[in-house]
């Protein structure tokens, strides 16, 4: 039986760090979907092997990134509860089975399109959760994105200007920006 209840965009990544995008992503999920509230998975053991900051420094950005939503964006620890590497189709079953009244979208940039034919069970990914494809600056053009054009900004880039001890102000929300000076992050 499919759910029919709330829909809520989950939103999972690296959030090494959240930037702007990441939260204008949220914002459209959130008044131009039917999405109703908006889950952010920071990611606990990434699948690909990827060295990120700390599972808890990542959490508090987000907290402080999302923050502006009120309780219709929640920051979920879900991924630390669950075996690792984090999968975003096991994710997605936990989601399901623990929270059957949902209807899930799965918010993710255009960007991203070319790599989930490597993902770990995409044609499930895409039953539990059909996606949300937001076009990103930069990506090749896809009829699977109707969003506006989101900016092309990485957290990776963002990394690489903090750890050259460039201003990234206008790319990383304030209080995440506050966190990051205070915990000493990527080199700032």
């Amino acid at each position: 039986m499919e759910p029919t209840g709330i829909q809520t965009a989950v939103f999972g990544g690296s959030f090494d760090p959240p930037h702007c995008v990441h939260v204008m992503a949220v914002s459209y999920a959130l008044t131009c979907t039917p999405c109703r509230e908006a889950w952010i998975i920071p990611c606990f053991t990434h699948a690909f092997g990827k060295e990120m900051a700390s599972y808890d420094a990542r959490m508090d950005l987000c907290q402080a990134a999302f923050s502006v939503f009120g309780k219709r964006a929640r920051v979920l620890d879900v991924e630390s509860r669950l075996p690792p590497p984090s999968y975003t189709v096991h994710t997605l079953r936990h989601l399901a089975d623990t929270h059957p009244d949902r209807l899930f979208r799965l918010l993710i940039g255009s960007d991203i399109l070319p790599e989930t034919r490597e993902w770990k069970g995409w044609d499930e990914v895409k039953r539990l959760a059909p996606p949300i494809i937001m076009q990103r600056v930069g990506a090749p053009p896809t009829t699977e994105a109707l969003t506006p054009l989101f900016p092309d900004v990485s957290s990776s880039d963002v990394r690489h200007r903090l750890a050259r001890g460039e201003d990234v102000t206008d790319l990383v929300p304030r209080d995440v920006m506050r966190i990051i000076r205070s915990k000493g992050l990527y080199g700032d």
